[in-house]
């Protein structure tokens, strides 16, 4: 048994050595953002259009009508976004840019989604102080070896090793995101042989959540707590608990955006998630858009081959099961970045790259969803190799991960897609 689940993707490895990670705990990092909030996107940074979200079926005009709900303000508007990615977002540098970006627009309603204890060495969650005391054993979906397949909406389940650890869930004190919370809901399991949750809010007294039931069942336990900077502290009273993750929102309309680190996974992985149960967590979440950025080790892997029909097929089964949870929500496929390899001294496109991108938006056709092509949208071939000579810095040196400049970058890119979408959803008159 292992304490956190390694990988070994091509990416993965990569980054181990590319990337110099910070230490767990407070992990907010602050952006350079316009002021102030407006219902109306800014020019981009370059004063170039921004990039278009293809979209045939409509699938976006669910994510789009929440938008216009919060920048309206009204009661209970939050327009939640789920998205999955790889190692280039690890440490939630483009989750959080592209977070920070439509919260200033529309209103922040908070960080969002944080697993109970990291799946990966690598995972780092920003607008948050995050930490651990003693010994989580956790299983992630990518090795497919978890109880029942059940990894909760980010991919990761954690049970206690030792007898009493701890994780901590915190507002953070400086930045510009993560500054207060309003609720606390912790995804949990149910299970026949389930112990007892010790749940306690700043300085007071912890209350006791008993996880025993006579089925297996997906849970929810909301702790609802003023406005504000607050400290929500999970152990674990007795027994074996089984925990999937807290979110951390506020009581305001507003955009929240989750990071769901899937670190060295390949797309077919989405297929280990046993069908229900990740349904069960996408209702229970109350997704709104359902986004996916995912493909980079299919793209670079030496060692793997790639089916471009069997890519298409199997990337569409798993976007149309996660989305069978929560049918409303608006779905968007995000596709891979340039990656760049050393070809006799001068770096290069992999050849691959383009074809995942096709496979990505065929996959994202057959299943109804919205479709990014970050790739061009980026720069399209070469990026990597330009991003890495650029000043600063916005590639590493593998031409395959992001400085953290490049992940900001990435996440303007993003949000300038989404901003214009909405922009044309609100002139043509949705609401």
């Amino acid at each position: 048994m292992h304490d956190t689940q390694q990988v070994t993707s091509p990416r993965w490895s990569r980054l181990r050595r590319a990337v110099a990670l910070c230490a767990c705990g407070v992990t907010a990092v602050a952006l350079a953002l316009p002021a102030p909030a407006q219902d109306r996107a800014p020019a981009g940074n370059d004063g170039d259009a921004p990039p278009a979200i293809e979209d045939p079926s409509g699938s976006m005009a669910h994510y789009y009508g929440r938008l216009r709900a919060a920048a309206r303000r009204q009661p209970g508007a939050v327009a939640r976004m789920a998205l999955y990615g790889e190692s280039t977002n690890a440490t939630d540098r483009v989750t959080s840019a592209l977070r920070r970006r439509l919260q200033q627009r529309f209103g922040d309603a908070g960080k969002g989604w944080v697993p109970i204890a990291p799946g990966w060495p690598a995972q780092r969650h920003q607008d948050v102080t995050w930490s651990q005391e003693g010994r989580w054993r956790t299983w992630v979906v990518n090795r497919n070896d978890g109880p029942l397949s059940r990894y909760g909406l980010g991919g990761v389940v954690a049970t206690n090793r030792t007898a009493h650890p701890r994780a901590t869930f915190a507002t953070t004190d400086s930045g510009r995101g993560g500054r207060a919370v309003s609720r606390y809901r912790l995804f949990y399991q149910a299970w026949p042989d389930g112990g007892d949750v010790a749940l306690a809010i700043d300085s007071g007294a912890p209350t006791t959540l008993r996880t025993a039931a006579t089925e297996v069942a997906d849970r929810v336990h909301e702790i609802s707590v003023s406005d504000g900077a607050h400290r929500l502290e999970v152990g674990v009273g007795s027994g074996q608990v089984r925990l999937y993750g807290v979110v951390m929102e506020r009581n305001r309309p507003g955009a929240v955006v989750d990071g769901l680190m899937l670190v060295g996974a390949f797309t077919r992985v989405l297929l280990h998630f046993d069908p229900d149960h990740w349904q069960r967590q996408v209702a229970l979440r109350e997704v709104d858009l359902l986004a996916f950025w995912l493909g980079g080790n299919d793209s670079v892997s030496r060692t793997t081959g790639f089916s471009y029909g069997r890519y298409v097929q199997t990337y569409a089964e798993a976007l149309r099961r996660a989305r069978r949870g929560r049918p409303q929500a608006s779905c968007l496929v995000v596709s891979v970045i340039d990656a760049g390899e050393n070809v006799d001294g001068a770096i290069r496109t992999v050849p691959r790259v383009p074809r995942v991108v096709a496979a990505q938006r065929d996959a994202a056709r057959q299943a109804g969803c919205a479709f990014f092509d970050l790739f061009e949208a980026a720069g399209g071939s070469g990026t990597m190799r330009r991003w890495r000579s650029a000043a600063p810095r916005l590639a590493e040196g593998d031409y395959e991960h992001l400085t953290q400049a490049g992940a900001r970058r990435v996440g303007e890119i993003l949000y300038q897609a989404v901003a214009k979408g909405y922009d044309d959803f609100v002139a043509a008159g949705g609401s």
